[in-house]
């Protein structure tokens, strides 16, 4: 309605505001009883929204509150500095000027008598630590609103431990960037983004820039040799995520020290020696790559700063980086036709690298192959992961490239979540020469990886937007593909989609996660119904066993990680036994409709079992 359209100028009047205020971070702890702690969330608002005039003033924030109004005073930090959180935790907690003070200072005092623990710098200032030590936390209600809590800039949960160093950056960028609340944000996302992996030109190359002013601030402040390390791993390992395209036009030069003309800042592209030493390294390994690439097609001359670089990026000798391009070339003939015999040969040579190794196949060489070559080398691959000692790590490359762009659609997804069944299937290694995951694994569970598993469900759950938007991709493509006979625009026929959607079934199975079972009961509510659009499209019964088959493995999924409050969800499918067999005139389709019964039954049987 009209309301709707005025809402883009309020939050941006909004933003202007907050800006206005200083604000890098706004935290709210949704109330769980919303009428008899909404109160406390109204005072939280109240204060904060006085704390700007009383901080100008230097006198207490004067509240209006039923039956009457109440004077919240101004609280300072260890520093001096008016601190909002320490004077909301006043206003909620009724505690005096003077009482605020003594518990400020004891828990400084307490803090520099431990100076030597590094643990206890993980509090991030006396706020931190107060509500994080059990005397005082027992007494002491923690506000529902917090504003600039250099925690939350550094982690999102209230129970994950913060690193020391983690802290340093953190107040690091503050010091450097306080005046500009937007760019202490981007200062530590520079540091500890997570979308490097889908990162824009123009994107990094302010993060590179910011990622030196935090680097130069550093070295002003002498900070800690732990400090720099926590800078530039942080920096490393997101800039190795970045796709080689956007390396390749990236341009940066080194800062050498000198300082800029009178008035003028330090131009966006002059970074941190260590910044373009980095940048340097990685935009060689983008060019050492695309040779790796091209070599399947024709002759590529590898320079000894080639073979330094894969060297460096494999964590190997020159003469291993020498044969292992050796090797890899020997997989394609000379017409670039992929030899599953000679990528055999050379498993013992691949397995040396198995995590760096699977990276680069998976990401640059899948895509390369020969139409014709494309199962066969993506079985090949799957022979790899059976083999390899550090499965968690291959598990992290496959579930990065599904969910990376999740309203897209790729050939090898397929194959990907069948490799990443395989991986959390562990043990049996045999599931190696399997086109498909054998389906009775849903319901055994048995021999599962469970480092693997645990990592699986946490990161589903953590990413669970992005998951549901992939899954929802998948089916929208089958729906597509069961109307037309293949996806429109990469051409992927129904078949491999109905795969892909099992595929997902049985790993939705294994990895179990809250969000992984919603997305179980919409498929056996969707399959579980006859008159469903999938049943009834152009192409549907030509595919009708493969969806039946899809049917089977859902409902077994959901027996396999629902509860006792999905019984009735399965046991509504039994009535339509019939109705199903009627789909299509074909004795081998009525033979398999007839264990629709069954199989809910058997769903029902383990939630009984577990329960």
């Amino acid at each position: 309605g009209a309301q709707y359209g005025k809402l883009p100028d309020q939050l941006i009047d909004a933003y202007t505001v907050l800006a206005d205020y200083g604000v890098n971070n706004l935290f709210i702890r949704l109330p769980g009883s919303l009428p008899r702690e909404m109160p406390a969330m109204q005072l939280c608002l109240k204060i904060l929204s006085g704390f700007r005039v009383s901080r100008t003033k230097g006198t207490p924030i004067l509240v209006a509150t039923e039956p009457q109004e109440i004077m919240v005073p101004l609280i300072s930090d260890e520093n001096l500095y008016p601190d909002p959180n320490l004077t909301l935790m006043a206003g909620i907690n009724h505690l005096s000027l003077r009482s605020m003070e003594n518990l400020v200072h004891k828990v400084d005092t307490w803090l520099r008598s431990r100076a030597e623990n590094t643990a206890v710098e993980k509090y991030a200032g006396v706020y931190n630590a107060a509500l994080a030590l059990p005397k005082l936390s027992a007494r002491i209600k923690r506000p529902l609103v917090e504003l600039n809590n250099v925690k939350w800039l550094i982690t999102e949960t209230e129970q994950e431990r913060v690193p020391e160093e983690k802290v340093h950056v953190a107040k690091l960028a503050m010091a450097t960037a306080g005046a500009s609340p937007q760019k202490v944000a981007k200062m530590i996302q520079s540091i500890y983004g997570d979308d490097y992996a889908r990162i824009t030109t123009a994107l990094l190359g302010e993060r590179l820039s910011l990622s030196s002013d935090l680097l130069f601030a550093s070295e002003k402040a002498r900070q800690t040799a732990d400090v720099h390390r926590e800078l530039l791993g942080n920096l490393q390992m997101r800039l190795d995520q970045v796709k080689d395209h956007v390396l390749e036009d990236i341009h940066v030069r080194e800062d050498k020290g000198e300082p800029p003309a009178p008035g003028q800042q330090r131009p966006p592209d002059l970074v941190h020696t260590n910044v373009f030493k980095m940048v340097s390294f990685y935009k060689g390994r983008s060019n050492t790559r695309r040779k790796m690439v091209g070599m399947v097609h024709r002759p590529m001359s590898f320079t000894p700063r080639d073979y330094q670089i894969l060297a460096k990026d494999f964590r190997i000798s020159v003469e291993d980086a020498e044969d292992l391009v050796r090797r890899l070339k020997s997989c394609f003939g000379q017409d670039g036709h992929f030899s599953r015999s000679a990528f055999n040969e050379a498993l013992p040579v691949f397995q040396k690298y198995e995590q760096k190794i699977f990276a680069f196949l998976w990401h640059h060489m899948k895509d390369v192959v020969q139409p014709r070559d494309r199962v066969a080398f993506l079985n090949a691959l799957q022979t790899l992961t059976a083999r390899m000692n550090q499965p968690k790590k291959a598990f992290k490359v496959l579930l990065d490239d599904i969910c990376a762009e999740p309203e897209s659609l790729q050939y090898s997804d397929n194959k990907a979540v069948m490799l990443a069944n395989l991986i959390l299937h562990r043990p049996d290694k045999a599931l190696a020469d399997y086109e498909i995951t054998p389906s009775d694994i849903v319901l055994q569970r048995h021999d599962l990886d469970e480092e693997v598993v645990q990592y699986a469900s946490w990161r589903m759950d953590r990413e669970k937007e992005q998951f549901f938007s992939k899954v929802n991709t998948i089916h929208k493509k089958l729906i597509e593909a069961l109307r037309a006979g293949q996806t429109s625009e990469k051409k992927i026929p129904g078949a491999v989609l109905l795969n892909l959607e099992r595929e997902l079934f049985i790993f939705l199975s294994l990895a179990v996660c809250e969000a992984g079972k919603a997305i179980l009961r919409s498929a056996v509510s969707e399959y579980g119904d006859p008159a469903a659009e999938l049943y009834h499209l152009e192409h549907s019964p030509d595919l009708m066993g493969g969806l039946l088959q899809n049917l089977r493995v859902a409902l077994h999924a959901l027996g396999a990680v629902g509860g006792m409050h999905d019984i009735g969800l399965l046991e509504g499918v039994k009535p339509y036994n019939e109705t199903f067999q009627r789909l299509k005139k074909d004795p081998r389709h009525r033979a398999q409709a007839r264990l629709i019964s069954e199989w809910a039954d058997e769903a029902v049987k383990f939630i009984k079992f577990r329960s």
